[in-house]
């Protein structure tokens, strides 16, 4: 049975910020910098149906928090869920002069372990291959780049814990 999950997004961008982003949008478009280009290709269109599982819900509610929680650490978001044949890129952002991609997981609860506990060898493998993939994709080079994970327990009715590992 499939039943809506509600969930309580209490994390706001100030208007401040986001006047920040753009401006800094612009003077990156100014300076031809090649990572800021990269918000403005279009994304592959997504032939899957959104999904409306619960698990679905949560994930979308989670990367959408962890959007946030990155745009008030300073990070530029430039794509969002990129897909490819072998996998997804959940959020590819710019850190200073470093593209960064992202992968969330996010979690009810801990009782199978920490979401990023989820991101295994393997995985990690993957999201370096789908990274690779991206850059050949748009033709970057010497382009510094890492792997974070952003972790969200969101427990039903509470603010959503995150945790933030860099260069995985």
């Amino acid at each position: 049975m499939v039943q809506n999950i509600k969930i309580v997004n209490q994390t706001k961008i100030p208007i401040w910020k986001k006047i920040k982003l753009v401006l800094n949008d612009l003077i990156a478009i100014l300076l031809n910098d090649p990572l800021t280009r990269i918000k403005f290709i279009p994304a592959p269109k997504n032939l899957k149906n959104i999904s409306n599982k619960p698990k679905d819900q949560l994930a979308r509610a989670g990367e959408k928090e962890a959007e946030i929680f990155l745009i008030n650490k300073n990070y530029n978001i430039l794509q969002k869920n990129i897909r490819f044949q072998n996998g997804e890129i959940d959020i590819i952002a710019k850190d200073k002069n470093t593209l960064v991609f992202v992968e969330v997981k996010t979690r009810r609860s801990i009782i199978f372990g920490k979401p990023y506990e989820a991101v295994t060898k393997q995985k990690q493998k993957r999201l370096h291959k789908l990274a690779n993939q991206f850059i050949k994709s748009l033709m970057l080079k010497k382009i510094n780049y890492r792997i974070d994970v952003v972790s969200i327990v969101w427990k039903e009715n509470t603010a959503p814990e995150i945790t933030h590992i860099k260069n995985i």
